[in-house]
């Protein structure tokens, strides 16, 4: 995407796009943190089946939030240089 597209994008859309990107590759990560440290998922799916899955969720979308929005401010930002 040259410049001139990233400065006509809305700021949320681009959010958004780096919001999602990084919330699959930190669960990815984690993921596979927990395979290696434990040799199994559980740790996943005990948190899931103990109904921990909303602050879980909740945790994810606010990190991918702030750290789209912010991604979107810099990637703007350089842009308009």
């Amino acid at each position: 995407m040259s410049k001139k597209d990233i400065r006509k994008e809305p700021t949320w859309r681009l959010a958004l796009r780096f919001g999602v990107i990084f919330i699959i590759v930190v669960i990815i990560i984690q993921a596979i943190w927990e395979f290696f440290a434990s040799g199994n998922l559980n740790a996943v799916t005990e948190s899931i089946d103990n109904g921990q899955w909303v602050s879980y969720v909740i945790s994810k979308i606010v990190l991918g939030v702030v750290y789209g929005f912010t991604m979107a401010y810099f990637t703007k930002k350089n842009a308009k240089k």
